[in-house]
Order: C-alpha cells, then structure tokens, then sequence
C-alpha cells in the first residue's frame, strides 16, 4: 500500500489499528465469542458467494465459483 496521508492521518490509523488489534486479541482468548464470530463469518461468506455467482451469472460469466478455498493465517 503506497504511504500517503498526513501525519495525523497516520497517527489515526495507527491508533485505529491498535484498537483493532486489542480487540481482536480479546475475541481470541473467548471462546464464546471466537465460535460466534466464525459462525457469523461463515454465514457472511455465504451471503457474499451467493452474490457473487448473482453477479456472475448477470454478466454472463458463469453460475457458480470454482476452486474457492480459506487461505489460513496462522500468524494472528
């Protein structure tokens, strides 16, 4: 991603970051919320496919998505 913005710019972005990334780390160390938060990850997945082969299918491209696989990142 190129560098762009103002300082302060950055120093949000940085600090929206850090937000985010805490956040994060609580929903990982809940087991409760983790289990919920891929549930609803997967049903958005699907919501997103389904739209996606929508699209597809009205630019005359095809009906379904092929070879769709989850990239794991196991460093987070």
């Amino acid at each position: 991603m190129p560098d762009v913005g103002t300082a302060e710019e950055k120093k949000w972005q940085a600090t929206s970051d850090a937000n985010t990334l805490a956040e994060a780390n609580v929903i990982l160390s809940d087991n409760k919320r983790l289990k919920a938060a891929q549930k609803a990850a997967k049903d958005l997945a699907k919501d997103a496919k389904a739209r996606f082969e929508g699209m597809l299918k009205i630019a005359n491209k095809g009906e379904k998505v092929q070879g769709m696989k989850v990239l794991r990142r196991d460093n987070v």
